[in-house]
């Protein structure tokens, strides 16, 4: 019975998650523009970086229409907008926020979120709960590291720098008040982090197949990948 937001993650489409949720209950919507577009057309992401890429803009006026009830033109602009106002209360009704996260540091416990829109941030910054589902293949030693792999990340997912870098290192806290330590100030009160196992543990074994668990998901598949040229 909860309402939840989400954001774009990978690991989550893999097991399913959102399907599982709404299964049990609940409200679950997308935030991520490309992502929420496939959701409403019972569709499947087409690509890392831009799930909806091979939707047409007459196809996103004729949903969204179908949505609000208005009569949408296929102008770009007015249909980020009507998506804009149609999942701005939910980020501020939603029960919990679920992210991924593309880089952990294990010394911190850090979790460090790319993206673009903004809507990350307030589907982890404005429920009163936030759970992050990560691959264990994203935890790495230092935090250091962890700024290595975010940047490699981005920059070869062809941007010089993403409009967001998130790094979230636990629930909201303020010590404003004769400095005792208060959780859950102005964001969620509640963080968890749950890493996925779903096989990796078998694969980081395997002589050759172990060379996927590198993959930074980046989208440089589409330029030149990092990782395997």
């Amino acid at each position: 019975g909860k309402l939840v937001v989400k954001a774009k993650s990978m690991t989550s489409e893999e097991i399913e998650l959102r399907e599982h949720l709404e299964e049990g209950g609940n409200e679950v919507y997308e935030t991520d523009l490309g992502e929420f577009i496939v959701q409403k057309l019972g569709s499947r992401p087409m690509h890392i970086l831009a799930p909806a890429v091979h939707v047409p803009k007459e196809d996103v006026a004729r949903l969204l229409s179908e949505i609000t009830g208005e009569e949408l033109p296929a102008d770009v602009e007015i249909l980020v907008a009507t998506a804009r106002k149609l999942l701005r209360e939910k980020f501020f009704k939603a029960d919990i926020g679920i992210s991924g996260s593309n880089v952990v540091a294990a010394e911190t416990g850090s979790l460090f979120l790319i993206e673009n829109e903004g809507n990350i941030r307030l589907a982890t910054g404005a429920p009163p709960v936030h759970i992050a589902l990560v691959g264990m293949e994203k935890l790495v030693p230092t935090l250091s590291e962890a700024w290595k792999v975010a940047e490699v990340t981005w920059r070869y997912a062809n941007y010089t720098i993403p409009q967001y870098i998130s790094v979230v290192s636990g629930p909201s806290c303020t010590g404003d008040i004769e400095k005792v330590i208060t959780y859950g100030a102005h964001g969620p009160g509640e963080f968890h982090v749950i890493f996925l196992d779903g096989g990796r543990a078998e694969l980081a074994r395997h002589p050759s197949l172990s060379q996927v668990l590198y993959c930074l998901r980046c989208g440089g598949c589409l330029y030149e990948c990092p990782v395997f040229g």
